[in-house]
């Protein structure tokens, strides 16, 4: 599954009608190296602040191809473990948004010790669809400036399904890819469990218009990865010039102004529900020239 710590990973790619194909975003090259004939415009939407699969992982066939996503992925038991910072496998996924915790407002139907933590969920180790439990109708959003860090309880908010955020960070996101095992997204995240929350959009007004009468081709970017670990700003960065701003004489000098980030000896800066620091921090100062 992809992380939800990956900000902007989820693109869409649209064309006007044309008589030419368009390749797959998964490997298909037809027209590769070539001008695709018939083709007029090329629409690209970028959808940032979400993973791929927590939008588009459940979109089955896509031009004859199965999308390489979340669903693909559960059915063939090939999708992640997760595990604790001790790499213990979780039995279960600890949640902290106010509408999917145990033992309410959902009932504990899971236990789990991993990590020396003690947890109770109602949720397994592995995806999870989010509109089962919070409907895009539900009064879950906060009013205008309310700071409600882990969301807002059912009834006692504004209409539109709204979660808890998800850290989509720099060194966080190093961290939960752990060299290409994906395994600590739960782990390395302020919103624990909910990384592993995806949502049905096929119920959207985009899948049922590129799936109607007359509707352009398209292909789904699912082997697309962002330019950038981080958030949106530097990926908007990225997408635009291919490199990253440079903070020129940045002050490096243990004050109030020095923004240079603090680690510790797994390259992590801060301390979430179901991560400590390592005893071992030392004052190591990542230097970003």
């Amino acid at each position: 599954m992809a992380g939800v710590a990956l900000a902007a990973a989820g693109t869409l790619a649209a064309a006007a009608p044309a008589a030419g194909t368009l390749g797959q975003g998964h490997g298909d090259d037809h027209g590769h190296g070539r001008p695709l004939p018939g083709v007029d415009h090329l629409v690209v939407i970028y959808q940032e602040n979400h993973s791929f699969d927590n939008l588009y992982g459940d979109w089955g066939r896509v031009g004859g191809r199965l999308v390489d996503g979340t669903a693909a992925a559960v059915r063939s038991g090939r999708h992640v473990t997760q595990v604790a910072q001790d790499g213990t496998p979780y039995r279960c996924l600890l949640q902290d948004d106010v509408n999917l915790t145990s033992p309410a407002p959902l009932p504990t139907t899971c236990t789990d010790t991993a990590g020396g933590r003690a947890i109770e969920s109602n949720f397994r180790n592995r995806p999870f669809q989010v509109d089962d439990y919070i409907a895009p109708e539900d009064t879950t959003c906060p009013p205008p400036g309310v700071f409600a860090p882990n969301g807002v309880l059912k009834g006692t908010g504004l209409p539109g399904g709204c979660t808890r955020d998800l850290v989509h960070r720099f060194y966080q996101e190093q961290y939960q890819i752990d060299g290409g095992r994906q395994d600590r997204y739960v782990t390395g995240s302020d919103a624990v469990g909910l990384t592993m929350g995806v949502y049905d959009t096929r119920q959207l007004p985009i899948y049922q218009y590129l799936h109607g009468r007359g509707a352009p081709r398209y292909v789904v970017a699912d082997r697309f990865f962002q330019g950038a670990f981080g958030g949106s700003f530097l990926n908007h960065q990225w997408l635009i010039a291919g490199q990253a701003p440079v903070f020129q004489n940045a002050v490096s000098d243990g004050g109030a102004d020095d923004l240079h980030s603090v680690l510790d000896t797994n390259g992590f800066p801060n301390t979430y529900p179901l991560y400590t620091p390592t005893t071992a921090v030392g004052g190591m100062k990542a230097r970003i020239r």
